[in-house]
């Protein structure tokens, strides 16, 4: 009895004594797109440059390039100044395949909601992005990222009879 009382003991010990068990990387990444599209709805163009490595770089959906935090933090700046002021960003599907343990090719399609047209009307842009991320100090960081709108062709036409 005394055997087995201690035994339950020692593996009372050993399980509370295990280390919790850690997020993968596929949900660390998801995580992160979910931290950045929080980011983007508080239209925080600072915090969300702060989301790619120092010499990352973006290409946006219009075409528009940019290399190094300064300039990505300053389109992101342009971005809801203007257009993105009052939009919102929602991530709807995210793939994620690891080339190794600390870079990870992502594709996402997200939907941008709440675009200011000119004319005062807004719209929802979904675009794809596709983005290269490495794990540096504990945290996933956009390497590299290109966003574009995707539009699938028209269906083809019906076969005539």
């Amino acid at each position: 009895m005394v055997r087995f009382l201690i035994a339950t003991v020692a593996a009372a010990l050993l399980c509370a004594a295990a280390p919790a068990p850690t997020k993968s990387a596929d949900q660390e990444i998801r995580d992160r797109l979910d931290d950045f599209a929080a980011s983007w709805n508080k239209h925080d163009p600072t915090d969300m440059a702060y989301f790619w490595s120092a010499d990352g770089d973006l290409i946006n959906p219009a075409g528009r390039k940019a290399k190094g935090l300064t300039e990505i933090q300053r389109l992101f700046q342009d971005e809801h100044n203007g257009p993105m002021k009052n939009s919102t960003f929602t991530n709807t599907k995210v793939s994620v395949r690891m080339i190794d343990p600390t870079l990870a090719m992502v594709d996402a399609d997200v939907e941008v909601a709440g675009i200011a047209n000119p004319d005062g009307t807004t719209v929802t842009m979904k675009p794809h992005v596709t983005s290269l991320m490495r794990k540096s100090n504990g945290k996933w960081w956009i390497v590299s990222a290109r966003a574009f709108n995707y539009t699938p062709p028209p269906p083809p036409p019906a076969p005539k009879s």
